[in-house]
């Protein structure tokens, strides 16, 4: 499978911008540990925060992704990515409190917001043939890289200076981002299409190829970032249940940063499994078999260190196993004249899930005794398996498309 030497570089460009995008994006929940104590916070307001930036996210991206259907991409992202460097320098020199830090943490979304699907239309706009599928799975498996990426690059700043110093850092990753994109892609024009209101999707709704993952990305996004959100915070409980916690190696965010790129690897494998043996079929499974271990990850936190790792590797190539047959599969069947407005809701839809989520699952963790209490752990597990299980009802609608129409 040979790469196209255009096609590599423009994707070999916008996945690295990506990933420099996002460096401040999994900064709360890499300290949340640290910054729940100092801030006062309950798990239910910790929740909310981690959950805010993906709130930020989709109060923007109706707006930017549709825009990017009459504008050039490049531009929409070089100015959203001003926004997720402000709201890092917020965190880095005026955060004191749950409102600053509510505050900050939608600026970095909304930032996410005109790159993460500004930079996929970039991608697909300028890639035809078998390598726009391929290179929309790569895109969206990159998301995952960046996530670990700011969990890495964060948990480690803060462990050699502070979490402000943390945060100051990671606010040059998208002006560096924006660099590459505006000067490492040519200018293009976006397709004409019929004019449209700019937040009109209907056309979108009316294609009945995209809904099955539409429906699709919302239960698996509930549970993918409600688990990337708490992940830091679950194992430093399970660390704290062991005597001998000077030999487990590795910092904890990093340790959190390396299970969560297990994502990336199965999202790209996931889509090249959905090329041979259908999509439906791989989606069903990670819907089921994620769904599954997600009900019972919070009570394994007892597990010897390697048990749990490896439960959590399997665990997080399970949820990661359909992403890019998911994107993959919305950008195949989207109108070429919609593209923009159908990822925008595609990525509304998901996100809007993955802001929910993290604060359902705070919320169970209060109600049921706290970050200490063992049950409570697996309580919230649970509120994340029981939506993904969701996720079987449009894999099945998408097999039953593709039988009638056989």
């Amino acid at each position: 499978m040979s790469v196209e030497p255009r096609a590599g570089r423009i994707i070999t460009t916008i996945c690295c911008a990506e990933v420099l995008s996002m460096t401040a994006f999994s900064g709360f929940a890499a300290l949340l540990p640290v910054l729940a104590p100092e801030f006062g916070l309950n798990n239910s307001q910790a929740g909310l925060i981690s959950g805010t930036v993906l709130g930020g996210y989709m109060a923007g991206v109706p707006f930017l992704g549709s825009l990017t259907d009459r504008v050039d991409a490049r531009r929409v992202y070089a100015a959203a990515a001003l926004f997720a460097t402000l709201g890092a320098l917020g965190f880095a020199f005026w955060v004191s409190g749950f409102w600053s830090a509510l505050l900050c943490q939608i600026l970095i979304g909304f930032g996410l917001a005109g790159t993460y699907i500004p930079g996929m239309k970039a991608l697909t706009d300028r890639i035809e043939g078998p390598w726009q599928s391929r290179g929309a799975a790569i895109y969206g498996a990159v998301f995952g890289v960046g996530t670990a990426g700011s969990l890495i690059l964060c948990g480690a700043i803060a462990g050699a200076f502070d979490w402000r110093q943390a945060f100051v850092v990671a606010a040059v990753g998208p002006l560096l981002a924006a660099t590459a994109i505006v000067l490492g892609l040519r200018p293009s024009k976006p397709q004409p299409a019929a004019r449209r209101a700019l937040l009109d999707f209907r056309p979108v709704l009316r294609n009945t190829a995209v809904r099955p993952y539409l429906f699709a990305t919302s239960a698996h996004s509930w549970e993918l970032h409600g688990t990337r959100a708490w992940l830091v915070a679950f194992f430093t409980f399970a660390v704290g249940l062991r005597d001998n916690v000077e030999h487990i190696p590795g910092g904890i965010a990093l340790t959190a940063a390396l299970v969560l790129l297990v994502g990336p690897l199965a999202s790209v494998t996931g889509n090249e499994l959905a090329l041979r043996f259908g999509r439906a079929r791989v989606m069903t499974i990670g819907a089921a078999g994620s769904a599954l271990l997600s009900c019972a990850f919070g009570f394994m936190a007892s597990l010897p260190w390697i048990g749990l790792l490896l439960y959590a590797v399997v665990h997080m190539y399970l949820v990661g196993i359909d992403a890019g047959t998911l994107t993959a599969g919305l950008v195949t069947s989207a109108e070429p004249a919609h593209r923009g407005a159908t990822m925008a809701l595609f990525s509304m839809l998901g996100f809007g899930a993955g802001f929910i989520s993290p604060a359902v699952f705070g919320a169970v963790l209060d109600l049921a005794g706290g970050r200490g209490n063992a049950l409570a752990w697996g309580l919230a597990f649970i509120s994340l398996g029981v939506v993904a299980l969701l996720g079987v009802i449009p894999a099945r609608m998408l097999a039953k498309r593709v039988e009638n129409a056989a």
